[in-house]
């Protein structure tokens, strides 16, 4: 056996790898492996390799290790153990000033590696060296890769703006004085990478087909230490690519979920519950329904971020209430789920929920001037399964709510009373049952321009208050009172029998709706 102590830890899980002391530039080459502390001098080339605390504690005697560090057969030292190291500071130091190689292997399993020669990792080992190294950090990572090339590692994004650093040591400020004077100088990642007899070179980090990233380290000259690089540079690349697939594919799933959610009824209400979980929704409990509809004009339009921007006040706003809540966009609108698992009447809930709404609508108006919001509330269910039911009340409420309650921006399906049971028939009747009391009204609406459909909705809204609805219409109260007389003659209904009038204002309301 006679190969370098670098090129077999290149075979080793970078995850697994602790190393104490820098790595010699040159490679050490070896011949010999021993899991003890030898009372004599080397004769080969030799690695120790201790697994056990009683070895590997002797190297605390100040005299054991001023034996080890002149025998010039010892090429380094292995340290088998999962957790942390402790040697003492004067020991360490020693080991330091005659660097020595010292590594420190977390898993006992991978000393095999250290007896083959050429033993590659499988794709299932590249998986879970893959794994390893996110769960361990690739910053921290880094650390490590740093201390045993000695360099200074700077990672840059697509815009090359320094994101993280290693911890400080000699060659860093020479490495930003490189990138700020040298690679600042260059046009792309292919320019900079063709640079001869510089102290720095950028590693790419390709990142789905794109030179996204990069990795800013001393220059090297020797294989093995490229071909660290090269791994530690693949390993990053892969989690980047791997966490973003991943995110996509949760989004993915997440658009589906909440079609889904909106618009089926789950059938099993533990799978809608465990789905839920993944994104910290905690629909075990039941919740109101609220859809946020915003009208943004033209000129805010040309703001791409304006949904991110509103969503992120609402959140802001959430914080500051004692409201569990649930957000997020479906369809250029923003959903929103209020939890309410207390034991309140009808007409208390729905006071408790218009409240909540209003708190979440008014800061809105002052910070986003250029849009106009309108909440449209479901029914509150008891059984989550029917937030589907829910979703399309709130629906119904912004169709009809915006038109019919102009002067209101917050709707709740109660508000519609008897008409959320009339709307859910077929247009067509809906249209039948409007004609029979308003189309006299209609057409002379259309032949005449009179505003007989309107004047029926404002008196409506304004219950039959002849100032109100004067004023409202911009007409004396005289004129209003000659045209309700009209309006009178015209649908042969007496406004003051109060079973016709409920007619005439259904159909008013259904004529409105369909319109809408």
């Amino acid at each position: 056996m006679n190969h370098s102590l670098q090129d077999i830890l290149i075979n080793l899980p970078l995850y697994q790898l602790t190393f104490l002391t820098s790595l010699p530039k040159e490679p050490v080459y070896f011949e010999k492996t021993i899991d003890f502390i030898p009372e004599q001098w080397l004769e080969t080339p030799t690695i120790i390799i201790l697994d056990n605390f009683e070895q590997w504690d002797k190297l605390n005697k100040k005299e054991t290790t001023l034996r080890l560090i002149q025998d010039p057969k010892l090429i380094g030292l292995v340290l088998c153990e999962a957790g942390k190291v402790y040697i003492q500071e004067d020991v360490f130091h020693i080991f330091m000033q005659c660097q020595l190689p010292i590594i420190q292997l977390h898993d006992s399993a991978l000393i095999s590696i250290f007896m083959k020669k050429n033993e590659f990792l499988s794709f299932s080992q590249l998986s879970m060296e893959l794994q390893g190294c996110m769960e361990k950090g690739f910053i921290h990572l880094a650390t490590e890769m740093s201390k045993a090339l000695n360099t200074p590692l700077l990672y840059l994004d697509q815009n090359d703006q320094l994101l993280w650093q290693t911890e400080e040591n000699n060659n860093l400020k020479a490495a930003h004085r490189w990138l700020n004077i040298q690679y600042k100088k260059c046009n792309n990642i292919t320019e900079k990478m063709i640079e001869t007899e510089v102290p720095f070179q950028a590693y790419p980090i390709q990142i789905s087909k794109l030179n996204n990233h990069t990795l800013i380290v001393s220059s090297q000259k020797e294989n093995w230490q490229k071909k660290m690089m090269d791994k530690f540079a693949g390993l990053l690349a892969l989690s980047l690519q791997s966490q973003g697939m991943f995110q996509e594919q949760q989004e993915l799933f997440k658009e589906h979920f909440v079609y889904d959610l909106l618009y089926h009824k789950f059938e099993s209400q533990k799978v809608m519950i465990k789905q839920g979980k993944v994104w910290g929704w905690n629909l075990e409990k039941p919740h109101h329904l609220l859809i946020i509809n915003i009208a943004v004009s033209d000129e805010a339009m040309i703001n791409m971020n304006w949904m991110d921007e509103i969503l992120m006040a609402i959140e802001t706003q959430i914080s500051e209430m004692e409201e569990t809540m649930i957000v997020f966009p479906f369809q250029d609108q923003i959903v929103v789920l209020v939890e309410d698992k207390e034991n309140r009447t009808i007409s208390q809930r729905k006071k408790q929920i218009v409240e909540v709404a209003h708190q979440l609508i008014q800061p809105l108006f002052s910070h986003f001037f250029y849009c106009q919001f309108f909440i449209g509330i479901g029914k509150w269910y008891l059984d989550t399964t029917y937030l589907n039911k829910s979703y399309q009340e709130a629906k119904m409420v912004l169709q009809f709510g915006r038109i019919w309650f102009e002067d209101k921006n917050v709707c709740h399906i109660n508000d519609l009373g008897v008409l959320r049971l009339l709307i859910q028939n077929h247009q067509e009747v809906l249209l039948d049952y409007s004609d029979e009391y308003l189309l006299p009204l209609i057409d002379s609406d259309r032949k005449n321009g009179t505003e007989y459909i309107k004047t029926l909705q404002v008196y409506i809204q304004q219950k039959g208050r002849i100032n109100d609805v004067s004023d409202k219409l911009f007409i004396h109260p005289n004129t209003l009172r000659n045209r309700i007389k009209k309006i009178e003659d015209m649908t042969g209904i007496d406004f003051q029998d109060p079973e016709e009038f409920m007619n005439l204002m259904v159909a008013v309301k259904l004529l409105s709706f369909i319109k809408s």
